[in-house]
């Protein structure tokens, strides 16, 4: 009886990062123990992509191991020079059955109207040359009633309940961030100690929460040096509140991070900011782990710049949302 035919190119694309990160560590589990997947995976960025280091990821065989996956972020960034396209697909089309590599972009490829014109990307053409040994995927954020719908699903596959109203109210609270949404669901079946079912009041509880999860996105934007996601989740922020209140959200937060990232270069740990900040431990772990994306001097002259733009805000001198979206270009 003939093998069935594995495919040994993988396209995924889409806004749902989550979704889209779930399959990929789904493909590594299906590599083996912790130990055969550290010895058969191997990631690169198509934003800094060499060629030759590429070339070596696709022609290794697995160690120990049915299959070797190589795993290629944001693929499009290295196929848009000419020469750089061509050699990447030819490697990809003379891949051994035992190397697979997955091409992933976060976003898609396509907007909605193009799809619904019957449009397809050229790299999807591309792979359908490829017959059975190509595969591909979009993974789309669910909006509106399909969020609440997707809330309950999470809820349920995470071993806990939520009300189809309680749900509903946290979809409209994180709108389209299904990472904060997947937060705020393990946040409030915590809560709940898994125990009862998710209500609204337990959501309006921690409606405050949500504001954090919102502020610690746009941060973690910025600590990654992702402009157009920084400035995305700052003017999200705005659409439904008061910009001098969302300012003084961020300027919390920074000084939050100062505090934080002074513990942790006198070595102290998560639980002292826990301590000294009076701050929940999932607060805490944010924190640190923001903290450490900026130096104590790069905290430090955020911070003023951020009280120079409050100054100019109460005073008029200049819009304040302006002044922010100058700031996360310089950051970033």
């Amino acid at each position: 009886m003939a093998q069935e035919q594995k495919p040994v190119v993988y396209l995924f694309h889409g806004d749902d990062e989550l979704a889209l990160s779930e399959t990929i560590a789904n493909l590594k589990s299906k590599l083996g123990d912790p130990a055969s997947v550290e010895l058969n995976l191997i990631t690169l960025e198509g934003r800094s992509l060499s060629i030759e280091e590429f070339d070596t990821a696709s022609k290794s065989l697995p160690f120990l191991a049915e299959r070797r996956l190589t795993i290629l972020n944001h693929p499009l960034a290295c196929l848009q020079n000419e020469a750089h396209r061509k050699r990447v697909l030819a490697l990809l089309e003379e891949l051994p059955d035992k190397n697979a590599v997955v091409l992933a972009e976060f976003r898609p490829l396509l907007s909605l109207k193009e799809r619904n014109q019957g449009k397809i990307h050229w790299l999807e053409k591309w792979g359908q040359t490829l017959g059975e040994k190509f595969y591909s995927k979009e993974f789309t954020i669910a909006k509106g009633p399909q969020l609440t719908g997707w809330i309950l699903s999470r809820a349920k596959k995470s071993g806990g309940e939520f009300e189809p109203a309680a749900a509903s109210l946290l979809a409209s609270l994180v709108g389209e961030d299904i990472r904060l949404a997947d937060q705020e669901i393990v946040k409030l079946l915590t809560y709940v100690d898994y125990d009862r079912v998710v209500n609204i009041d337990d959501v309006e509880r921690l409606t405050e929460g949500v504001q954090e999860g919102a502020i610690f996105n746009f941060v973690d934007a910025l600590g990654n040096r992702d402009r157009k996601k920084a400035m995305e989740e700052y003017h999200r922020l705005l659409v439904d509140q008061d910009p001098q209140r969302v300012f003084g959200m961020i300027i919390r937060q920074f000084r939050l991070l100062l505090m934080s990232r002074e513990i942790l270069d006198n070595n102290g740990r998560e639980n002292e900011i826990t301590h000294k900040l009076k701050t929940h431990p999932y607060v805490s772990g944010k924190l640190a782990s923001q903290a450490r994306q900026f130096s104590q001097a790069q905290l430090e002259g955020i911070y003023r710049r951020l009280l120079d733009i409050d100054t100019d805000l109460k005073t008029g001198v200049m819009a304040g949302d302006l002044n922010v979206d100058l700031l996360i270009a310089e950051i970033t």
